[in-house]
């Protein structure tokens, strides 16, 4: 077949079928026809059968072939009114599964950013209804069609992606309209969807840089860093971090270190402002002191973590808590049953007397300064860098 040269641009072709339509009540393919057939083809197949090969590269997508009837409404199963078009074609099972993963995990990555999730709603939606009016229940059962557009992907939703994993969400949605093209004719309904797709791109091109999500508590659920009371028989104050609200379980750091109580077993401070001060005595108070072959002595705590060092010559500076210490000698300033975060005053005096006789006992070592971190992030086990127990 000679394939002529002189073929006008498709975009122009579909412009003047939209400007026809305007004018004269037709189909979006009657109009197809009519235009073209003014540029002396038969009609819009003959028409991009001869359009000119491009030499770009680029693998060209090969559209199905456009029916005579291009589109079929559907209607609201209650009342019988027309709601919309979807193309008079299928696509397969197989490929629809294949798009609803992509667009499932786009979905739960923009949950919270407003504008793209109403984007790829709306994607996901006109999939879903093409879907139904493409399989009765016999040819696709009601529990396999839920599963293809329905549910989470189980990445969760993001609120300050990577430039990595926006390239990554937006190459899910190229390979999803890819997958479309393949499987659909060129029609009125293709080319609604085309639009929205291209909201959802432009959305995740201009991604807030903080994107504000909303935290929903059950009315009297405690919130990360409420200051509670421990009713363990020693009364020890801790902060919260977690409160399972279903199990009635709390997690939270107390003087003692990390606890999990039933909800029954804490009760709630009413002076709620000595939070922000709140040190627990089981980070900032010393258990030991190593003796290291330099003749530099490290101060460190319960979990092992170093808080304090001191040179040969009696300069003392605070030190990382993930520092690894090499030492000679190790000496001990009490054991469990001492501990100065179980009322134990005489401990509680001689910790002090340490911290003031190294000039430290107004400072804060750097573990403190990781509490606000650890309720930030929601992990009461960052306090523990060292992991010991």
């Amino acid at each position: 077949m000679k394939v002529r040269t002189n073929v006008p641009d498709p975009e122009r072709i579909k412009r003047q079928a939209k400007k026809l339509r305007r004018t004269v009540e037709m189909s979006h393919m009657e109009a197809l026809n009519q235009v073209v057939r003014e540029h002396g083809f038969d009609n819009w197949n003959n028409y991009q059968n001869c359009q000119p090969t491009k030499s770009s590269g680029k693998h060209e997508i090969k559209r199905p072939a456009i029916p005579a009837t291009s589109a079929l409404d559907y209607y609201n199963v209650i009342t019988g009114a027309i709601i919309d078009q979807h193309p008079n074609r299928k696509m397969s099972v197989k490929r629809h599964k294949k798009v609803g993963k992509l667009i499932k995990e786009v979905m739960d990555a923009v949950e919270y950013y407003k504008r793209a999730n109403n984007a790829i709603f709306s994607i996901r939606s006109t999939l879903e209804t093409w879907l139904g009016n493409e399989y009765n229940e016999r040819e696709l059962p009601t529990e396999e069609f839920n599963k293809i557009y329905l549910g989470r992907s189980g990445h969760g939703f993001e609120t300050s992606p990577s430039n990595t994993r926006k390239a990554t969400l937006k190459r899910n949605l190229k390979i999803a309209w890819s997958i479309l093209l393949q499987s659909y004719h060129d029609c009125k309904p293709m080319e609604k969807l085309e639009h929205r797709f291209k909201l959802a791109f432009k959305a995740l091109d201009n991604w807030p840089a903080r994107l504000r999500t909303p935290i929903f508590y059950y009315r009297g659920q405690l919130r990360p860093g409420t200051l509670v009371r421990i009713k363990n028989g020693k009364n020890t104050l801790g902060i919260v971090f977690h409160h399972d609200y279903r199990r009635k379980l709390v997690e939270g750091y107390s003087d003692g270190g990390i606890f999990h109580a039933a909800r029954h077993e804490v009760t709630i401070l009413k002076n709620q402002s000595t939070a922000r001060n709140f040190k627990p005595m089981r980070l900032y108070l010393p258990y030991g002191k190593w003796r290291c072959e330099s003749g530099k002595e490290v101060l460190f705590n319960r979990d092992y973590s170093p808080i304090w060092e001191r040179s040969p010559k009696g300069r003392v500076r605070v030190i990382s808590p993930n520092k690894e210490i090499d030492f000679l000698e190790q000496e001990f300033f009490y054991d469990d049953r001492s501990a100065p975060y179980y009322n134990n005053e005489v401990t509680l005096q001689r910790c002090q007397s340490i911290l003031m006789e190294w000039g430290v006992h107004e400072k804060t070592p750097k573990v403190l300064n990781m509490l606000t971190e650890a309720l930030s992030a929601g992990d009461v086990r960052l306090l523990s860098p060292k992991g010991v127990s």
